[in-house]
Parts: structure tokens; C-alpha cells; sequence
């Protein structure tokens, strides 16, 4: 009999899949046929069966349908409904006249086994079957007129025909006739093909492999098996899952993917074409960069963690970490920025950066930086002239300093200092200069150095002048 294969739906409603019995096509004209319209087990109860031949209703709300003393009349596309479903896929039914009559199941898949009958008329003797595909003899062995091929593919196809010798009593001799008809055997279901979601997949994406194939509408509810491979190893071994996943896709997950499914007998097996995946990155390593080439104390820093998001995904959100040194200097922030208003000395060191999405999924340090801060200016040395100063000699006292080669042009303010007193403010003047030395010019004297807006300040060593008294 016809094997029922049960087609689901959404909701309640069942799609229905036809049987008959006996499972042969075309039936001879004058015997009966029972169709029967099969739904699944959780279908609910009290359906009301509807059926169709040629898609038009015709006589009958039972889940079968005998079809009694069949007539060439009753020959068509049968089709029947439970309840609200959907109808179901079509089974041709002819009744043929004359004999024999090659009869063969009217749906095979791959995987099937076939038989085929040489049906003649009860009663008369027959001899010398002999069947035929495309013209050429089949060697299997007949029995009973049925010649049975056994578990096909679809390379079963093709035009069948059978001979044989029918006894006639009033001629008393066999005459020779023949029969023949178009068996198709269909695919179980499709070629599988590899899709990959999304598309493009970009490290640390969730990226799902899928093995897509279709069954045959009669097969809807076969239950296969998928494996899937990359670059020919097994990822995942055979499951009922027709997908594969990678949680955080890397750029080692790129290569070569195929799939295979198969029955769980293994007897139906297909494996799909390759598909290359290529994991793009989300962003690219990234590359510290600092405003100057030469920063001078004083200076505004700014250190830029440079990197470029993918095409595909520059709406991504990163966050950036800075270091020096190995010392957090910036926690994670949405800025690839890190500044230093005055850049002083102690600010140098090996810089490094890090960039992440916001779960940390995909985290990225980029190369090691040295910066030198490179001084504005000296620390300021008191010099004095003459180097013996005297009671009445003009002494003249200079705060020493040099400006960087890159720098030369800033301004500088000094300012002078004895005993810890102001003697001269803040001027650009380098020099502060006594006329007539006193006695009471004596002491511990000290300069300091800035920038006009005070960003750096440097103070010199304390220098002892002593003015001694004139001699007599």
C-alpha cells in the first residue's frame, strides 16, 4: 500500500496526503480503487472530508473514497481536503481497457523500492514476460508478472514497457502483447545548498550556516539528517538541526563550508556545493597615533587610537582604552581620543591603546608608541658678573636658560629672588642688574622661568652671592 506521509500546517489545519489500494496506476477498467486521505495523528477529530478530480468537487465526505467498477470516465487528477486545510497534492488515476497493462506506483521516490506489474485478465494463461526499459531488456527476474527492481534513484526514470505471451482457447496458440508507460521517480528532496546569514559575516557577528534543501511535496514530513564541514573536517556531526552556528565568528572560521543530508538510514544521502565564507573584520587593528611628531612640555598631547570599521558594520559601537607605560592612563570610552593639556616630561613613555565593541566580544591592542616630551626650556641657571663683586662695582645677575631648537621663538617671563624675596618681577628680561653694589646686596639668590600663560615654570638653583667691602 501507498505509504501516508503527513503534511503539517500552521495552527490546526492539516495538509492531507492521498494513498490507494491496491498502489498501482493505471487500474484496469472494471476494478475498484480505495483512496484514502490521510492526516495526521493530532489532527482533530470529525473532519469533514471534501474530494476533487480534475479540481472539481465531486461526490463524497469520508476520509476514503472507493472508487467502484471503475470507468475510463473516472480517470483524472485526484485531490481531497480535511476540513480547513489545504488540498492535497495531486495522484493521477487511470483506468485503462486491454491487456496487459504495465502498472507501476503512481508516486516513487529515491530511496523507493519499485516493482512493476504486467497485469493480464484473471483466467488466461500467460508466459515469456519480458520487460523493457528504454528499449532495452531488463535482466532481472520476473516473478508472477512482477518485476521488482528494488531501492531506486532518480536514474530509474525512464520508459518502461513489458511484453508477454496471453493463451487464447479458441485459437488454441499465445499471442504476443505489450504494454508500456512513463515512470518517473522523483527526487526525496533537493540538492542541499550552504547559506550563510548575514552576509556579509563580520568577526564577532552570530553567523548561521543553514543546509537548505526541499522535500517533495508527497514527503513533507521525512525526517532528515544534516552534517555540516569546513575545509572537509566535520564541524557538526549529523543532527536533525539543518543549521550551524557560531556564536562570535572569527577570521579563523573563515573557508570552505559544505553540507550533506541524508535519511536517517543513510540510503538517500547528498552533499551541497562548497561555499567560501570569508569572515571580514569588524575594525581594523588599531594604530596609536600622537598630534606632533615633537611634543614640547607645555604642549596640548592629543593621542588618537586610530581604526576603521568595516563597510558593513560602521555603526558599530567601540570603545577605546589607553596605557602607558602599562598603567591605565584612560578607562574604555566611547572617545578615541586621550589628551594631555600640558604635556610635561614625566608624560613620556610606551603608549599602547585597545579597542572593543561593547560586549568585548572583539578586542584589539594595537602597537607600542614611545613618546618623548621634549623640554620647552632648561631649568634656568643663575650666573653672575663680575665673579668677585665689590662694594660700588654694577653687578649684573642673568637667569640662563635655552629654548628648544623647535621652540625658538616663544616668549619667556623671568623673575628674581633674594632671600626668598621678589627684587625683580616678572619681565622679558633675563638679567636683573644692581648699579652700585651695597653690602646689604648679599644673600641667596634664585630665578624663575615661565611661559606668559604660566603653563611652565621652572625655578633655578639657589646661587650665594657675596658683596665684599671696598678695601682702604
Amino acid at each position: 500500500m501507498f505509504t501516508a506521509i503527513f503534511i503539517e500546517t500552521s495552527g490546526a489545519a492539516v495538509r492531507p496526503v492521498l494513498s490507494l489500494f491496491p498502489n498501482w496506476n493505471p487500474i484496469p477498467k472494471g476494478e475498484s480503487v480505495t483512496l484514502t486521505c490521510n492526516v495526521t495523528p493530532t489532527a482533530q477529530e470529525n473532519l469533514q472530508f471534501s474530494w476533487y478530480r480534475d479540481g472539481h468537487r465531486i461526490p463524497g465526505n469520508q476520509q476514503s473514497l472507493l472508487v467502484q467498477l471503475g470507468n475510463v470516465t473516472d480517470s483524472g487528477d485526484y485531490q481531497c481536503q480535511a476540513g480547513g486545510s489545504n488540498r492535497s497534492e495531486l495522484v493521477r488515476l487511470d483506468f485503462k481497457s486491454g491487456w496487459p497493462i504495465l502498472q507501476a506506483p503512481p508516486v516513487v521516490h529515491e530511496g523507493d523500492f519499485l516493482s512493476l506489474r504486467c497485469y493480464s485478465r484473471p483466467g488466461y494463461d500467460r508466459k515469456n514476460t519480458v520487460f523493457y526499459k528504454n528499449n532495452k531488456i531488463i535482466g532481472s527476474p520476473v516473478s508472477e508478472s512482477e518485476l521488482h527492481i528494488g531501492r531506486v534513484d532518480v536514474t530509474a526514470s525512464g520508459r518502461y514497457r513489458c511484453e508477454q505471451e496471453v493463451y487464447y482457447p479458441v485459437s488454441n496458440n499465445y499471442q504476443h502483447f505489450g504494454d508500456e508507460q512513463l515512470v518517473s521517480v522523483s527526487e526525496l528532496f533537493s540538492y542541499p545548498q550552504v547559506k550563510v546569514s548575514p552576509n556579509p559575516v563580520t568577526k564577532g557577528n552570530h553567523m548561521t550556516i543553514t543546509c537548505d534543501t526541499k522535500l517533495s511535496p508527497h514527503r513533507e514530513t521525512t525526517e532528515l539528517q544534516f552534517v555540516f564541514y569546513r575545509n572537509g573536517h566535520n564541524v557538526q556531526g549529523f543532527s536533525l538541526s539543518n543549521q550551524y552556528g557560531v556564536p562570535s565568528a572569527q577570521l579563523e572560521d573563515s573557508g570552505n563550508y559544505t553540507c550533506e543530508v541524508q535519511t536517517p538510514t543513510g540510503r538517500v544521502r547528498k552533499r551541497s556545493y562548497v561555499l567560501y565564507i570569508q569572515i571580514q573584520e569588524l575594525f581594523a587593528t588599531p594604530q596609536i597615533k600622537v598630534s606632533s611628531d615633537q611634543v614640547t612640555g607645555g604642549d596640548h598631547m592629543t593621542i588618537t587610537c586610530d581604526t576603521k570599521l568595516s563597510p558593513h558594520r560602521e555603526t558599530t559601537e567601540l570603545q577605546f582604552v589607553f596605557y602607558r607605560n602599562g598603567h591605565n592612563v584612560q578607562g574604555f570610552s566611547l572617545s578615541n581620543q586621550y589628551g594631555v593639556p600640558s604635556a610635561q616630561l614625566e608624560d613620556s613613555g610606551n603608549y599602547t591603546c585597545e579597542v572593543q565593541t561593547t560586549t568585548g566580544s572583539v578586542r584589539k591592542r594595537s602597537d607600542i608608541i614611545t613618546i618623548q616630551i621634549q623640554e620647552l626650556f632648561t631649568a634656568p641657571e643663575i650666573k653672575v658678573r663680575p665673579d668677585q663683586v665689590t662694594e660700588g662695582d654694577h653687578v649684573t645677575i642673568t637667569c640662563d636658560t635655552k629654548l628648544s631648537p623647535h621652540r625658538e621663538t616663544t616668549e619667556l617671563q623671568f623673575v628674581f629672588y633674594r632671600n626668598g624675596h621678589n627684587v625683580q618681577g616678572f619681565s622679558l628680561s633675563n638679567q636683573y642688574g644692581v648699579p652700585s653694589a651695597q653690602l646689604e646686596d648679599s644673600g641667596k639668590y634664585t630665578c624663575e622661568v615661565q611661559t606668559p600663560t604660566d603653563i611652565v615654570r621652572k625655578r633655578s638653583n639657589m646661587t650665594l652671592i657675596g658683596i665684599q667691602g671696598e678695601q682702604k
